[in-house]
């Protein structure tokens, strides 16, 4: 599973906007010195909107409210109590603003548009409120407050319009990745399946041949299928090497007939890049050509995750076993830490389309100690 680029940045940038906000208050407080009980109140007042700002980056369900509520008691219990603290190019505290910029930027980013206009229109119109009903800001402002409190406006909604472009952009690239990397697992089963089918096909067409040989011992009504089957067989045979032909230029497959030796190959060189790997397999006697190159790709990929993104893994576990639901069960798991950035991969969306072209059932993510990645195919029918 691909963490989107908005999610990323939110849980990076959560952490230090509460650190910034926390010491705004604090230097709110020292600037107080020995605050009297309305100015406690007040200042009380503006710890739920850096709250709000600092919950807005995982949900903005009551921010809005919640700010807008503590700005009104806030202006009330500023004129009631004659009230003088500490404004920077805004009706607001220091606090006060900072967190209706972080607030207006984040909402702006993520929320759609209409929500993100009602929300911003909210913000505005209660700090309207505020510069009329605190008197103590109208008295000393000029020209120059004014138009830099429209700046602050303008660059914080301006901030939350240019992340939300780059998101735009970032989830656009991402989903056309994703769909590449569907693209690319289809034509890499397809071109395996038309190796399994051909190989058929020629056994068909060597037997048919056969059989035209030995006809004549037996003119029966076989021998006038047969020049069919051939001419049928040899059509569909060039029109699958026509068709997939171009497909196999530049590419090397090291997969052999035999899954358990492939497999074991596998797991050997993971051992020999450092990292402790145990395996279990447990196959049937006769496991289809197409099956087996998926379970033989699926083991490659999975191997391939820990050794790109595990963090400090000491073991990792490689297991293959037939269920008792007729399925092949393939389990890649480590116990390594996932890397934050790195939780899935267009190689886990390539595993997870070859599975469910196979009919079979896919789950990769992070389990009590490390990650695992886990798939199920059907044997049909194999004992």
């Amino acid at each position: 599973m691909v963490l989107p680029l908005s999610a990323v940045d939110s849980h990076r940038g959560q952490w230090p906007i509460a650190a910034a906000l926390a010491l705004l208050m604090l230097g709110e407080l020292v600037l107080m010195r020995t605050p009297g009980s309305a100015e406690a109140l007040v200042w009380l007042l503006s710890v739920p909107p850096c709250i709000a700002a600092v919950a807005s980056f995982k949900s903005r369900a009551f921010t809005i409210p919640v700010t807008v509520v503590s700005v009104f008691a806030a202006s009330f219990v500023i004129r009631l109590f004659d009230v003088n603290m500490p404004t920077i190019l805004s009706p607001l505290t220091v606090a006060e603003t900072a967190a209706c910029l972080v607030l207006t930027a984040v909402i702006v980013r993520e929320e759609p548009r209409r929500a993100a206009t009602w929300s911003v229109g909210s913000l505005m119109a209660v700090s309207f409120f505020a510069a009329i009903v605190r008197d103590n800001w109208l008295s000393s402002a000029n020209a120059n407050e004014m138009l830099g409190s429209l700046v602050l406006g303008f660059m914080a909604v301006g901030t939350g319009l240019y992340f939300r472009a780059r998101d735009t952009e970032s989830g656009r690239l991402i989903a056309a990745a994703v769909t590449d990397a569907q693209k690319e697992e289809r034509i890499a089963l397809a071109r395996e399946l038309h190796d399994v089918v051909a190989h058929h096909v020629t056994g068909m067409l060597v037997q048919a041949q056969a059989a035209l040989e030995v006809s004549d011992d037996d003119p029966h009504a076989a021998h006038r299928l047969l020049p069919g089957i051939v001419r049928s067989g040899t059509e569909a045979l060039g029109a699958m090497r026509r068709m997939v032909g171009t497909l196999r230029q530049g590419e090397n497959d090291d997969a052999t007939t035999d899954l358990a030796a492939d497999v074991i190959s596998a797991v050997e060189r993971t051992r020999e890049l450092g990292f402790e790997t145990r395996l279990r397999i447990d196959l049937p006697d006769d496991v289809p050509p197409e099956l087996g190159r998926s379970v033989l790709r699926l083991v490659q990929e999975s191997l391939t995750n820990v050794h790109k993104h595990a963090v400090s893994p000491t073991m990792i576990d490689v297991e293959i076993c037939r269920t008792t639901g007729g399925a092949l069960r393939v389990i890649v798991a480590d116990d390594g830490r996932p890397h934050e950035l790195n939780q899935g991969g267009y190689g886990l969306v390539g595993m997870r389309e070859r599975v469910d072209l196979l009919g079979g059932l896919f789950s990769a993510g992070p389990r009590e100690n490390g990650w695992q990645v886990l798939a199920e195919l059907p044997l049909k029918g194999i004992k």
